[in-house]
């Protein structure tokens, strides 16, 4: 007769994997994305549907802005949530945008903490 092996436990990792860059876990080391040239920050106002939000940007605009396909089921906005969004440029970059990233919670903290965004902003 053959024996069974019995199923091995699953290690728990000390980090997890977030879009592009790793956040740890057990420690107050975080690594948050800044918005690179020509990004800004924003903050989710209002979900229209159909993967568009209404979101308030740092640069003094309001923008309907759409979630990517490769986001749309893996990334779930809420309203508050710190976003950064390009503009559409070809189209009216004051009125429409894309989503980059999104924020969790400790990250947000981070950028108050640091001054990336005023407090307002963080809701």
């Amino acid at each position: 007769m053959s024996k069974r092996k019995k199923p091995t436990k699953k290690k728990k990792k000390p980090y997890k994997k977030t879009g592009t860059d790793w956040v740890t876990t057990d420690s107050d080391a975080i690594r948050a994305r800044l918005p690179k040239e020509g990004e800004f920050f924003g903050v989710v106002l209002q979900i229209l549907g159909a993967s568009i939000l209404l979101v308030k940007c740092l640069d003094g605009f309001t923008r309907q802005i759409r979630i990517p396909g490769k986001y749309r089921k893996r990334l779930w906005c809420r309203v508050g949530d710190v976003v950064i969004i390009m503009p559409l440029y070809g189209m009216n970059p004051d009125e429409k945008g894309e989503l980059v990233h999104r924020f969790r919670k400790n990250e947000v903290r981070w950028l108050l903490n640091n001054n990336h965004i005023p407090e307002e902003y963080a809701l």
